[in-house]
This record gives C-alpha cells, sequence and structure tokens, in this order.
C-alpha cells in the first residue's frame, strides 16, 4: 500500500542504544523523518501527516522501556496506536436490525459506484440472509442501468428501474416495490459526474429527503489524488454521509488520500473494493489496514475469507489424497478455483506477513498462468484429471486437450511438469509423516 513499509523504516533508522533505557528526541528523528517522507510519497494529506508525527513525539519521547521490553517493538506499538487513531479507531458497523436498510450510493463517474452497489448486494444477502433490491437511479451514464441489471442477475437479487424517469420519483416508488416483494435492504445506484456540480447535489439532496437512507456511503477510488478530499467535503456537507467505500484498495495505488478522509472529515470507512468480482468486497478494519501499513500483514481478514469459501470437507479429503500421495489434476483444480474465490493473488499476497515485495508484472504472470492451467484442466475429461499419466501413453489425448482450451502445447508440458514437481514434494511430506519423522526439519521446525 505504502512504497516504504513503516515497519522497515523503524527497523533500519531508529536508534536502538538508548541511555537510562529511556527513548528520546534524537532517538526517533530519522526514523519519523523517514515515516513523513515515506506517508507524502503516498499522498498522505499534509495535515494528517503533521497530526501523525506530532502524536507519535508526543508518545515516544521520554517512554521508559521496562526491562524485557524490546524497544522497537515499543515504538511500533506506538505508531500502529496512532495509526489505528487516524485510520478511525473503531469499525464503524452498518445497522442490519433495522426493518428495510436504505443504502444510497453516491460518488464521481469512474469511481466504482455501480460495482460497489451490486457488491453490496451480494455482502448483505450472503452475510445477513437479506433480500436486497438494487435500484437505477442513475440516468444520465451511458448503460448504467443495464450494468447495474446485469450484476443484478448474476448475483441473483431483485433489481428495479424506470428508464428516464426523474431519479426522485423512481427512487421513492422503490420503496413501495420493496415493501410489496419483502426486501429488507434497499441501495440506490444514483448518478455522478466527471465532477460535482450543484445539479448533481440538488438531485441527491432530494433523492435524500425523499426516502430518507440510514446509510449514505461515498464510493472513492484508491487511486484518487489529493483532490478526493475536496470531492469528499463538498458531498459531506450537502449530504452528511454516513461512511466510505473505498474501491480499488488491492492495487498498488498509494491510497494516502482516501485513508486522510476519516482523520479530516471525521466520517468512517465502511467498506473497501480489493477486486473485480461481486464476492470481492472487505468491511474495513482500522486495526486490520494499520497492520498491513507496517507490515506485518492480515492475517485475519485471510482467515476469515478462506472460511467463507472453503469447502472444508473438499480441503480435508484434498489433504488426505496429498499425504498418501495421490494428489492429481482434479485436486489442484478444486484448490485453484477455492482460491479465486477468496480474491486477486495480489490482495491475498498483502494479507501475508513478512512477504517480499513483488510488483505487480510478476503478480500478473502468475495469475496468467493459474487461468491457463484452469483452462487446460476444465478440457480435460475427469478420468484424464485423475490419472494425467495418460498424456504420456497417448498424445492424440494432448492435442485434444490443447486445440480445446486454445493453448499452446508448450503450456500444457510445463503443467504438468510443474504438477510434477509439487507432487513429488507432497510424496516426500507425506512418507516422512507415515514414519513419524518431521518433514519441515530442514527449515528448523
Amino acid at each position: 500500500m505504502f512504497k516504504a513499509m513503516i515497519a522497515s523504516i523503524v527497523a533500519k533508522h531508529f536508534k536502538k542504544k538508548l541511555d537510562n533505557w529511556t527513548i528520546k528526541e534524537e532517538d526517533i528523528n530519522e526514523v519519523l523523518k523517514q515515516i513523513r517522507i515515506a506517508l507524502l510519497d503516498a499522498d498522505v494529506n499534509l495535515l494528517v501527516v503533521k497530526d501523525f508525527i506530532k502524536s507519535i513525539r508526543e508518545q515516544s519521547v521520554g517512554r521508559v522501556i521496562n526491562p524485557g521490553e524490546d524497544a522497537e517493538q515499543v515504538l511500533l506499538t506506538i505508531i500502529k496506536e496512532q495509526l489505528i487513531k487516524i485510520l478511525g479507531k473503531n469499525k464503524a458497523d452498518v445497522n442490519t436490525d433495522t426493518k428495510t436498510l436504505k443504502i444510497m450510493m453516491v460518488g464521481l463517474q469512474g469511481s466504482g459506484k455501480t460495482t460497489s452497489a451490486a457488491k453490496l448486494a451480494y455482502y448483505f444477502k450472503h452475510k445477513f440472509n437479506k433480500k436486497p433490491l438494487l435500484v437505477a437511479c442513475d440516468i444520465y451514464r451511458p448503460a448504467a442501468i443495464d450494468q447495474l441489471e446485469t450484476l443484478a442477475k448474476e448475483i441473483n437479487v431483485d433489481f428495479y428501474q424506470k428508464g428516464t424517469q426523474d431519479p426522485v420519483i423512481t427512487s421513492n416508488e422503490a420503496i413501495s416495490i420493496a415493501n410489496q416483494n419483502n426486501n429488507d435492504v434497499i441501495i440506490f445506484d444514483t448518478a455522478g459526474r466527471l465532477q460535482t456540480n450543484q445539479e448533481l447535489m440538488d438531485e441527491l439532496t432530494n433523492i435524500r429527503n425523499k426516502v430518507r437512507p440510514d446509510e449514505i456511503l461515498l464510493v472513492v477510488d484508491a487511486m484518487s489524488g489529493q483532490d478526493v478530499i475536496n470531492v469528499a467535503t463538498e458531498f459531506n456537507n450537502h449530504l452528511n454521509l454516513s461512511g466510505f467505500v473505498i474501491t480499488k484498495l488491492d492495487s498498488d495505488a498509494r491510497a494516502g488520500a482516501v485513508l486522510s478522509l476519516t482523520h479530516l472529515l471525521n466520517v468512517p470507512v465502511k467498506f473497501t473494493g480489493v477486486g473485480e468480482k461481486v464476492q470481492s468486497l472487505d468491511v474495513f478494519y482500522p486495526e486490520r489496514i494499520a497492520d498491513r501499513i507496517l507490515g506485518l500483514g492480515d492475517v485475519m481478514t485471510l482467515a476469515e475469507k478462506a472460511t467463507e469459501v472453503m469447502d472444508e470437507d473438499k480441503a480435508k479429503k484434498s489433504l488426505t489424497r496429498m499425504l498418501a500421495g495421490k494428489f492429481d489434476l482434479e485436486d489442484l483444480l478444486s484448490q485453484m478455483e477455492q482460491m479465486f474465490k477468496m480474491g486477486s493473488m495480489g490482495s491475498i499476497m498483502k494479507m501475508l506477513p513478512n512477504t517480499p515485495k513483488i510488483n505487480e508484472d510478476q503478480i500478473f504472470q502468475a495469475e496468467k498462468k493459474m487461468k491457463t492451467w484452469k483452462i487446460l484442466m476444465t478440457s480435460m475429461t475427469l478420468k484424464e484429471r485423475r490419472n494425467p499419466q495418460l498424456f504420456k501413453k497417448q498424445a492424440t489425448r494432448r492435442l485434444r486437450v490443447t486445440q480445446g482450451a486454445g493453448r499452446k502445447p508448450d503450456d500444457l508440458n510445463k503443467m504438468l511438469a510443474e504438477w510434477e514437481k509439487a507432487k513429488k514434494k507432497m510424496d516426500e511430506i507425506g512418507n516422512k509423516l507415515k514414519h513419524g519423522k518431521n518433514p519441515f526439519s530442514q527449515f528448523g521446525l
């Protein structure tokens, strides 16, 4: 998220030899200087940076390090505490207990508002067993209504639109429709503009006054620059926002500007979009985001995602087959499909602690390879996936699969070669476990 992880800055520049076991200003001056540079480089608002650095200095200078404490960890803890305050202290929940939850999605064109509306509908449907209604109120952007309708069909939720009718009337009608259909969540996808103007604000204000939403969520792009602060301020002044949805937070965007919003406007971030799929929406936990910024990963969110998408029985059977030396392409395909449900490879890797820096191109190439493998494996018969050795015996099978998948023979050869390497490693681990040996002893575990 930030080019220089704060934890690495502390490790490199913190003066660890403390006089009298007390942190003095000269011990942290260089650390604070480098953190300031990293935050400004990440597009964090200057006022936010000043407040953040000031709070770290106030909490650190004079802090006595007790016997058994690690000075570096103490400083990191202080930094994390102040970072959480900047990000919003606590998770801001949406009240799902209300009889009919009404959510108004607002934002500029291109921020991901329509997709985010569908993601929210999917979230409430699957997480809280709700029956959402998506309402198309953007009558200006070409194909906006069609896009929302397509997404509604994809996630199998109710949809309402009245073409180019006045969005205020359409939004009001949608409430009656929701009552008739027992929809307990209504999500209004309102119009955006390339930039804010009075006409847009008047329309949004009229919709708000008519439907009286429980939530007014401004959708902002993580790749936005400092101007997003002015945009958010204007939306907040007119509509009194209840929260933000940050999209594209899984990209290599600097994201500092949007992460400054809560501290400047006192409006919480409630959700983040971390991929293009409708499942790719995360609740915003300030502490977890602080861990990511510090370079400590986000194991909790990763575990929750795994729990949501993984089939426990399949996972157990797959592990048993691995350790028994029976791991085949059907098992590999099953594992890949479950991993795809968790989001992009980039977003998953950023949740792992102490992960080496991997550039976007490397991630792109890895994801491209996995997609190629999936296409190849789905072009095979179940018998072939269960017994990949058949490809060695019958060349016609190779030809049929590559032609069916539209791939080169070399793609299939490389996949089979990598699978065989992985299988050998699994066999070695299984054999060691059978004989009561530690398969991970070579790693010092």
